[in-house]
């Protein structure tokens, strides 16, 4: 992924396309038929001669060498990364060139490369409003053939032509570190901006945070992309947000379908559940993906809230790990609403968690939960972590999974345990505070999640002592037993400041940053101690 900046001259440009068909293409796919402007996915091969490339000598871009799948899952996805703005991503040439010239671009995906250089992909910033027929192109290739990897140069590219830079990293100091940021994190909540590198991680959205011409210089990419300058704007909200204009879920036998559309950072969607009777109700929230089991380039982190009839919140789901969201709950007879919205987490905020979602599920009255109780208690016992728990169910347990954490948010599976067992010890390998939970699935695969369990080291464990973990000064006052090297991050995992701790107290400056969370991390040698603070 490489941008390349020139000076523009408004001149005439001659672009000689002809078409290399191949029957793989799937030609006639459209994002948002509706809208005028217009970003052309070309996989099938073209002719290019422009000033503006190559020194004007004509460049041969062969037909990519995706399969007909593989094409799909690369609209697909970029079509998503586009949804919430009324913008039509198409693979008809067509369709392209009906869009306004000055609201229309060309993205050629071809492993010809040899031309420009060893890049994922180039194009000029802002050439999208010039109405020039200047082609951006991704060099699929060089991307070895990678669908997802293709998807997201695609997006990236884009990305330059309507008026973005590179997202960049800096360090606490305002040091340079990456042209391209790449992200924190991973499994499904992994996440990467656009236009930084975005290949190996999950969640790969739009960002606010500073481009490649300083820490200080941020990029809103949300308010460039829906710009007066690209003209197109923001789609319209599909469903309302509030109680009184909620959008009714109607069933179809015991079984309800809705799927809906975040279209904003602050979107919120509203919908009322009428209950007759007491029973069972169940919810599947899934983000919309290219491989639905797998949650696959997933753009939003889901969050659910089930509120009463007079609106209040009652329970809100929202899984530290995944990005979909599920519910299984006794209710009694009445209404209630069904709030859905996106959601920060570990990694970032919930800026940029835009698009697609479907949420199923049922209505089962006189109907009980498969398991009522899911309870897990631990302690430290000698070093040692003790945990005990109870389940009462109705139905069989598929699996019981012991799932650990440093910062209580972001959990990984540690042991598997019988169904039919109620404790485990466990000896930590390393020193510090450690969060448990239980993962059940039963038969039916249901899934439940029970209490979340801290279990701290013994006193004599204790690297650091930090005086008050609720911060209301200018000073973090900590007691270290050795000389630790410590690192205080956002709960977004930025690195704020980091030093080194001496023996005795130490007085850290506590973060010149708005209230809320933050970790000090201790590193010794390979071992890191997380702790909690919070900023009054």
């Amino acid at each position: 992924m490489k941008r390349k900046l020139q000076t523009i001259l408004f001149a005439v440009i001659a672009m000689i396309i002809s078409n290399n068909l191949s029957a793989q293409v799937p030609y006639g796919l459209n994002s948002f038929r509706s809208a005028s402007a217009t970003i052309f996915i070309d996989f099938d091969g073209q002719t290019v001669i422009s000033p503006y490339w190559n020194g004007g000598n004509p460049i041969f871009c062969a037909p990519t060498a995706l399969t007909n799948a593989q094409m799909i899952r690369v609209f697909n996805q970029v079509s998503e990364d586009f949804r919430p703005f009324n913008i039509n991503i198409t693979t008809d040439s067509a369709v392209y060139f009906a869009a306004p010239a000055t609201r229309r671009q060309r993205i050629i995906v071809t492993p010809t490369s040899a031309w420009y250089g060893s890049a994922g992909g180039v194009a000029y910033v802002e050439s999208f409003r010039w109405g020039l027929e200047i082609p951006a192109f991704v060099f699929s290739t060089l991307l070895s053939n990678n669908d997802k990897r293709v998807s997201e140069a695609a997006s990236h590219e884009t990305g330059h032509t309507l008026g973005l830079y590179h997202q960049s990293q800096y360090n606490s100091t305002c040091g340079f570190v990456s042209e391209y940021y790449a992200g924190i994190g991973s499994g499904e909540i992994g996440w990467a901006p656009i236009m930084g590198n975005s290949y190996s991680r999950n969640l790969t959205l739009w960002h606010n945070g500073p481009n490649s011409f300083g820490c200080n210089n941020l990029q809103d990419d949300l308010s460039i992309l829906a710009s007066a300058a690209n003209g197109f704007g923001y789609r319209t909200d599909d469903v309302a947000n509030t109680t009184t204009s909620a959008s009714n879920i109607s069933f179809s036998g015991n079984d309800y379908a809705i799927s809906g559309f975040v279209n904003a950072t602050n979107d919120v969607d509203m919908f009322r559940l009428n209950i007759a009777s007491n029973g069972r109700f169940t919810l599947n929230a899934l983000p919309y993906s290219v491989a639905p089991t797998t949650n696959t380039a997933a753009n939003i982190d889901l969050q659910v809230s089930l509120l009463n009839s007079a609106g209040t919140t009652l329970a809100t789901f929202n899984p530290t790990s995944q990005v979909k969201v599920i519910i299984d709950s006794t209710l009694n007879a009445g209404t209630y609403y069904v709030r859905v919205s996106n959601t920060a987490n570990v990694n970032t905020s919930n800026y940029g968690m835009l698009g697609n979602y479907n949420m199923t599920g049922a209505f089962v009255a006189n109907s009980s939960l498969p398991v009522y109780s899911l309870v897990l208690n631990g302690h430290n016992n000698k070093g040692k972590h003790e945990l005990n728990w109870s389940i009462v169910a109705d139905e069989e347990l598929e699996s019981v999974t012991i799932e650990t954490s440093e910062d209580g948010k972001n959990f990984t599976q540690m042991e598997n345990v019988n169904s039919a067992s109620r404790n485990f010890i466990y000896q930590p390998v390393t020193t510090g505070n450690r969060f448990y939970r239980l993962h059940v699935v039963t038969a039916s695969q249901l899934e439940y999640y029970s209490n979340i369990v801290n279990i701290k080291s013994s006193s004599s464990d204790v690297k650091v002592k930090i005086l008050n973990n609720i911060i209301s000064g200018q000073e973090i006052v900590v007691h270290s037993k050795g000389n630790y090297t410590y690192r205080l991050l956002d709960m977004g995992g930025r690195n704020l400041q980091s030093g080194r701790m001496t023996i005795g107290f130490n007085r850290l400056s506590a973060p010149a940053k708005q209230s809320g969370m933050y970790l000090l991390q201790i590193v010794d040698g390979t071992e890191v101690t997380t702790e909690r603070l919070m900023l009054q």
